[in-house]
């Protein structure tokens, strides 16, 4: 019998870090139709970002932010430092500190943000629940990583 806990499902494993790996890549490439599609649609979707609304966000207003987010930047770049996915069945959560870098307004910027990622499995793809970014703080301000 297999254990939702104990069962690493190896498998499952690769297909979320592929599915993370084109997020990023749609994300860099701004191709935000393709970014969409890797979101649950509906209500059960929900996002807590590092920038604002801090609210949590449905997936047409998280959706509305990464447009709007991505939009005015160019050279986004990232890694994913110290992934760990775990698989229960039908669910897998992502964890890892998120280094990105980006150049806006004659600015290059980078930052880092511990973050989660909740995702379903909707038949043979893997769809986003739920996902949670938050920046690391220092002093009051947020810390800047290392260049990428």
């Amino acid at each position: 019998m297999t254990s939702v806990i104990d069962d690493p499902y190896l498998m499952e494993q690769e297909q979320v870090i592929d599915t993370l790996n084109d997020i990023m890549a749609a994300a860099a490439a701004k191709d935000f139709d393709r970014l969409a599609a890797h979101h649950l649609e509906g209500p059960k979707f929900t996002k807590f970002d590092d920038f604002a609304p801090l609210d949590r966000q449905d997936a047409g207003i998280a959706r509305q932010c990464e447009e709007d987010g991505l939009g005015g930047v160019e050279n986004f770049a990232y890694d994913l430092k110290d992934l760990q996915v775990d698989v229960f069945g039908p669910v897998a959560v992502a964890t890892f500190v998120f280094h990105y870098a980006f150049d806006a307004e004659g600015d290059h910027v980078g930052l880092r943000a511990r973050t989660t990622m909740v995702f379903v499995a909707t038949g043979r793809t893997w769809k986003i629940a739920h996902e949670h970014l938050s920046p690391f703080v220092g002093n009051g301000r947020r810390e800047r990583p290392e260049a990428l």
